[in-house]
């Protein structure tokens, strides 16, 4: 197994990673709003894990945004549950045709970080039918997902590990599963339980709850043998099925650098990049039309292109988006400032500023067995980064359970005086600089922080007075055992006063500023939310005064969830791209310049405020319980009923070809039910138009909110038309009856809004529909199943 969505890392052995594809994170396959191009990368998924000699990819995440605050938002598709159901199942039906299982995760209610192990999410029957539960449901039974991954929280009241209801009424009775179920790493917790409500594989491994302790219950008479025979049945079938005989583990890893699938990955970007403002066509600019385009902001240079935890890796290489302006423009168009710092923690130091003690460009590091460090070491490497992170076993060379690393090296300072220098360590170990010990904790008992899942210490921080260009020696050293580790040291040069005031004096003389904002994976991980949606430093300031002095002033939003943009009035366009993969850079660089068409649509609303989004007062867990007391209206439907106008709305995106709309028409199979919709749509300009035609229902006459039912992305030609058809399932329609375990759809006369976005209604239709009933296990294209 190995985790994923946006890649396949393999294993990861601290320095020693092997390259991979970094295809866009989840949220940007969600504004793509492209089943077809979410297949494609499901494809690419499934190579990568042969590639990595993975038979089972720990993706799709398919939780849904119940906040913009979720700390991993940018690994999730959407707030909405129809489009992250479709487009999740484009992705497992991909992976699974390379013979490589998935593991939908996560199973379910795991939407917040906050005391993920423990919390108790509560939510009604109707409501996680219809929402949370819909993305598993439809990869289970419209796509045949080979696996799923239980969340680590409890689910009214029972751990989702060992809860009955879920992992067996629901997944393999309701909707007929027949694949294997594993747990989240270090979920599960119960041994009799989880074999009784079917959980297959508990991780990282069997000795966890089953093992040794399956055996005992046995032997004691608590588990019958016939009761492991189902798990067993779905392991053997999981081999099976990902031919793990003829592609054995361990095998070798490979990296393959192919520029077809590179064109995929930068295609994917840009589908899921989001025009959200463009006054006056400030975009495109268009090569040759601009002498010197000031580019501002640390993510123009460290660009995010992916989120923290444990769906990182290495890629195989990575566009910034400076480097792709700069490669479009040319470098004597395009200059860069920074202008402020983002950074949470010291940073990482990078390889041009790191020697070996022989000289070379990283950092030197050595493994011992145990403590050992007084004979030859086990195994050397090098590092070309101040962290080690261990996902996985440990060198071949070296005892896996207990092993000693050692890092050293120089460091060579661009700048004099006084620098942070800092520690996070998940184990025992040291930090000594030029002969001085800094930090000691043999033991292991620092105070631990929200790092690395929560299992790094508080940021251990010394200042250090330092020459530019006088090396600085560094030791580090940390036992610990294989599984999961980190040993992070980040260094801070002085700030700079003058970095704000000198990005601005550049914008002022430049004919275009393009100011990247953002985030990166300290504000946004695995492990831990966001507290808030603001962006991180002064980069609002950054934006304020950089607005003021240029009139063509384009931002770019380099941040995996919604964040605010109290400036969004005050400049010309706004591009939001997400992190978007290895070949983000090289995509936004072509959308800026024209080349390509900003194709995506917002897959969540962008609040205004963070209190305006309608989960935040149920937020907090109460004595460990998490109340989904807003029900169904979360999110934009939750702000819309509310009266609350977002940001920018569900669905919204702009692009530079316009679009005009006819009448549509709907053909109705009323007995289904089900029906089409058919809207003529014409390209009226010069340049090609994205369109994205969505369809959301709600029964004839009710005021609330409806929901998306059904859409249908193309691209137009210029001065061209087509008849863009959207289809409608019948289970746009049901609604859950708790009473009877049973989908109903209630006939009569329904309103169908064809629109722009949740918030742009270009027409309506009003279609007639029978009444019916259906057991729980039909999917979208299959007619409900009439009880008797």
């Amino acid at each position: 197994m190995s985790d994923g969505p946006n890649g396949v890392r393999g294993e990861s052995l601290g320095s020693t990673r092997t390259p991979g594809l970094n295809i866009p994170t989840s949220i940007v396959v969600g504004a793509s709003w492209d089943v077809g191009l979410a297949n494609q990368l499901g494809v690419l998924l499934g190579r990568e894990a042969r590639r990595k000699a993975v038979h089972v990819v720990l993706a799709p995440t398919v939780n849904l945004h119940r906040t913009s605050i979720g700390g991993r938002t940018f690994e999730c598709l959407s707030e909405d549950p129809e489009l992250s159901a479709r487009l999740a199942t484009a992705i497992v039906r991909g992976v699974q045709s390379q013979d490589v299982a998935v593991t939908v995760k996560h199973f379910v209610g795991n939407d917040t970080e906050v005391e993920r192990m423990t919390v108790d999410v509560q939510i009604d029957d109707a409501t996680l039918r219809e929402f949370y539960l819909r993305p598993f449901e439809s990869t289970v039974i419209d796509a045949g997902a080979w696996g799923v991954m239980s969340s680590y929280n409890k689910l009214n009241g029972l751990h989702a590990a060992n809860n009955r209801e879920l992992l067996h009424e629901i997944l393999r009775i309701d909707w007929g599963f027949d694949g294997c179920v594993v747990s989240d790493w270090f979920g599960a917790h119960d041994t009799v339980e989880s074999i009784r409500a079917g959980l297959d594989i508990p991780m990282p491994g069997p000795a966890t709850i089953y093992g040794k302790k399956l055996l005992s219950a046995v032997e004691q008479g608590a588990v019958s043998e016939a009761e492991i025979d189902p798990r067993v049945e779905a392991v053997l079938r999981l081999i099976e099925r990902t031919r793990a005989d003829d592609f054995p583990a361990s095998s070798s890893e490979t990296t393959i650098d192919d520029e077809h699938e590179r064109d995929i990955v930068r295609r994917a970007a840009i589908a899921g990049t989001v025009l959200v403002r463009n006054e006056g066509r400030a975009l495109p600019v268009t090569p040759g039309s601009v002498e010197s385009i000031a580019v501002i902001g640390p993510n123009a240079r460290s660009t995010r292109t992916q989120g923290g935890g444990s769906s990182s890796l290495q890629a195989i290489h990575t566009s910034n988006i400076l480097d792709g302006l700069r490669t479009r423009f040319g470098d004597d168009v395009v200059s860069w400032h920074r202008g402020t710092s983002i950074d949470k923690l010291a940073p990482i130091v990078e390889a041009n500023q790191l020697r070996t003690p022989d000289g070379a460009a990283g950092w030197k590091v050595e493994y011992f067995d145990r403590d050992e460090v007084d004979i030859a070491p086990r195994h050397i490497a090098t590092s070309d980064r101040s962290a080690l992170v261990f996902f996985g076993s440990a060198p071949p060379e070296v005892d896996p359970f207990d092993f000693t690393v050692v890092m050293t090296g120089e460091y060579v300072p661009e700048v004099d005086g006084t620098h942070d220098v800092s520690l996070v360590i998940t184990g025992m170990g040291s930090l000594t600089v030029n002969g001085e010990v800094l930090v000691d904790d043999p033991l292991g008992l620092l105070p631990r922080g929200r790092e690395y899942f929560g299992y790094g210490s508080e940021e251990q921080v010394h200042g250090l007075p330092m020459r530019k260009g006088m090396p600085v020696k560094f030791e580090a050293r940390m036992r610990t055992r294989a599984g999961f580790s980190a040993l992070r040291i980040g260094i801070a040069a002085p700030p700079d006063e003058h970095e704000l005031r000198d990005a601005v004096e550049s914008a002022a003389s430049a004919d275009a500023a393009v100011v990247v904002v953002g985030t990166n994976d300290e504000w946004e991980t695995e492990g831990h939310d966001r507290d808030s949606i603001a962006l991180p430093g002064a980069q609002d300031e950054l934006v304020r005064q950089v607005a003021a002095v240029n009139p063509r002033t384009i931002v770019v939003v380099n941040a995996g969830a919604p964040v605010a943009m109290p400036w969004f009035d005050d400049v010309e366009a706004v591009l939001i791209g997400f992190f978007g993969g290895m070949e983000m850079g090289n995509a936004v660089a072509a959308i800026i310049a024209g080349d390509a068409d900003p194709g995506g649509r917002l897959p969540v609303a962008y609040p205004k405020r963070l209190e305006d989004s309608p989960a935040m007062n149920n937020y907090a867990p109460a004595n460990g319980v998490q109340r989904y007391a807003e029900g169904e209206w979360y999110g934009w439907r939750g702000q819309a009923r509310n009266g609350v106008a977002p940001l920018i709305p569900f669905g919204f995106g702009l692009s530079y070809g316009e679009s005009v709309w006819g009448a549509p028409r709907a053909q109705v199979d009323r007995s289904w039910p089900r029906c089409d919709v058919v809207v003529p749509v014409s390209c009226v300009s010069s340049s090609p138009a994205t369109v994205v035609v969505q369809c959301y229902v709600r029964r004839a006459g009710d005021v609330n909110p409806p929901r998306l039912a059904g859409w249908c992305k193309r691209t137009l030609d210029p001065s061209s038309f087509a008849d863009v058809s959207v289809h409608i399932p019948w289970t746009a329609f049901r609604r859950w009856n708790s009473a009877r375990r049973a989908w109903h759809v209630e006939g009569g006369r329904w309103e169908i809004l064809v629109s722009r976005s949740s918030s742009d209604v270009e027409s309506t239709l009003i279609v007639e529909i029978d009444e019916c009933e259906s057991a729980p296990s039909r999917g979208s294209d299959q007619p409900p199943s009439r009880p008797g």
